[in-house]
């Protein structure tokens, strides 16, 4: 495979400007809806036809997944963009070879080529 032209370079950069962006406001919608789950609950009545304690508990273990989850996106995504200016954005990080333009478009923050990602 041959290595990025400038204009894909430049394309998958845009791509992942947007993609952060878009995790951005993802991390602040999930920490706006943590902070109402936890000021709701403290505001809710007993109730005591069902643990009300158990429902927020996973409420907030799920939003706390999500939230982690994204964080670590964040920091690929930063990666890529620090590789796209300095470092060897598109190549393979396992066996050094080209990750493929194909790969970046759907997963920008790939570093690993379609061999490399299958052998895990």
């Amino acid at each position: 495979m041959a290595p990025l032209t400038d204009t894909e370079r430049s394309g998958l950069r845009d791509q992942l400007l947007d993609e952060r962006v878009r995790m951005e406001r993802q991390l602040a919608s999930l920490e706006r809806n943590f902070a109402e789950l936890v000021e709701s609950a403290d505001l809710q009545p007993p109730d005591d036809e069902h643990d009300p304690d158990a429902t927020t508990a996973y409420d907030r273990a799920q939003i706390t997944s999500l939230a982690t989850a994204t964080r670590a996106q964040l920091v690929n995504v930063d990666r890529a963009l620090a590789a796209i200016e300095d470092g060897p954005y598109g190549a393979c990080e396992r066996c050094g070879r080209s990750i493929g333009v194909a790969r970046l478009q759907a997963l920008p923050a790939a570093t690993t080529c379609v061999t490399c990602a299958a052998t895990g």
